[in-house]
């Protein structure tokens, strides 16, 4: 149901986009505070690891109780436990504590399958992969801009960007209650009531061939990007004596490509050749510029083979959930993008990991080389037909089930 005058596709990315910016506020100081708590290498690692865990649990939860109970009160909900969770990071007086609160962060950030959600109820299927790359780069604009911010913040005073962001989570929340409308009713009934319990949005999605697929492929191109992300900044320490500044300005050159291409590149993309072959070329893209990227040795080099995956990555993401959009139920779109959304989690979880050994075992060329195997393994999972806007399934309620064993009993 939408607001007169407003917009909720433009309001949801708004929402978003000032909820990463305050958690970008954050980012450059986290590191630190966890060393001042005590923490070594390995356990500033486990603080970015709880977050992702929360993320990978708790994103499909929300979406299926978005599903009951409306989008716009589990958004409201989720930014307030944000809020909440900076309060805590900042008041933090050992490891633990810290560690339990970045966990409640990644509960209050599982909001995005949520806002995805929005984006399905309020775009029609022609406009469905433009609406999620608007979503996309509300993201990535916010990571550009909040640990720029942050870092300017943590030079006045040690806590003052956990604060700052608990602010910023507060009064998005507040905006989101006088602006955001509701673009999903609430629903009841013993079917709906099922959908809300943990595991069930994980059962429905995977037990779908199409949505299995579709999920998969999630985590792998999530797993390829992290895994990049994670050693990226050492393997140009080696080969290029780069340190935090400069790897500062690269991570910006992939944000603002990924921006690019999400918020503006990828509908008109869409439009020539639809949302499976836009996620295709994406993956390729993805693939063939991580299998490239270890292969150079000239700055130029490097720069192209980043400007490939970083587009590859701007393609893959709003498509794949444009496309989980149009093969999941149409009452099931929260939960079904909500267990997408906690497959990538998971991947934000094992990459890093993954990335780290791999590195430290094979030499800095295996993580590059893993990810574009994982990109190329995707696209292939992608290539059989995967359901289009017209094909649309909607989930049998309870009502309708009783009838039909009523009519087979007959």
């Amino acid at each position: 149901m939408r607001g007169k005058g407003r917009s909720p596709l433009l309001l949801m990315a708004l929402t978003v986009f000032i909820d990463i910016a305050g958690f970008g506020l954050i980012l450059p100081l986290l590191p630190f505070w966890a060393e001042k708590l005590g923490a070594n290498p390995a356990q500033v690692g486990l603080i970015l690891t709880v977050y992702a865990l929360a993320q990978f649990l708790f994103t499909p939860l929300l979406g299926s109780l978005s599903d009951r109970f409306g989008r716009k009160p589990v958004i409201i909900g989720s930014l307030l436990i944000e809020a909440l969770s900076f309060a805590l990071t900042a008041l933090s007086g050992a490891l633990w504590m810290l560690l339990a609160a970045r966990f409640i962060g990644g509960m209050g950030a599982s909001n995005i399958g949520t806002a995805q959600a929005v984006v399905a109820d309020t775009t029609p299927p022609e406009k469905r992969a433009r609406g999620m790359g608007l979503i996309g780069a509300s993201i990535g604009l916010g990571f550009v801009i909040g640990p720029a911010v942050g870092g300017a913040l943590s030079g006045i005073g040690a806590a003052l960007p956990f604060w700052v962001a608990m602010a910023v989570a507060l009064a998005n929340a507040a905006l989101a209650l006088a602006l955001l409308p509701e673009t999903r009713k609430a629903r009841s009934g013993a079917a709906t009531k099922a959908r809300v319990a943990p595991l069930a949005g994980w059962r429905r999605t995977l037990r779908d061939p199409a949505l299995a697929r579709l999920v998969t492929i999630n985590l792998l191109f999530t797993l390829a990007f992290t895994a990049m992300e994670t050693v990226f900044p050492l393997f140009t320490q080696q080969a290029y004596g780069w340190m935090a500044r400069e790897n500062g300005y690269i991570f910006t050159y992939v944000g603002m490509i990924v921006v690019l291409t999400q918020g503006g590149l990828v509908g008109q993309i869409v439009r020539r050749i639809g949302e499976r072959a836009t996620m295709i070329l994406g993956l390729g893209l993805l693939a063939v510029g991580l299998l490239l990227l270890p292969l150079g040795t000239a700055l130029w080099a490097l720069l192209v083979a980043l400007a490939l995956l970083s587009a590859g990555d701007g393609a893959v993401t709003p498509s794949s959930s444009a496309l989980l959009s149009f093969a999941a139920p149409e009452d099931a779109q929260g939960a079904t993008l909500g267990v997408a959304q906690g497959m990538a989690g998971l991947g934000r979880v094992i990459g890093p990991v993954t990335a780290g050994a791999l590195y430290g075992a094979f030499g800095p060329a295996s993580p590059f080389m893993a990810g574009g195997a994982l990109a190329l393994a995707a696209l292939l999972i992608a290539l059989p037909h995967l359901p289009g806007p017209r094909e649309r399934k909607t989930a049998p309620t309870a009502d309708s089930r009783v009838q039909t064993e009523e009519a087979s009993v007959a």
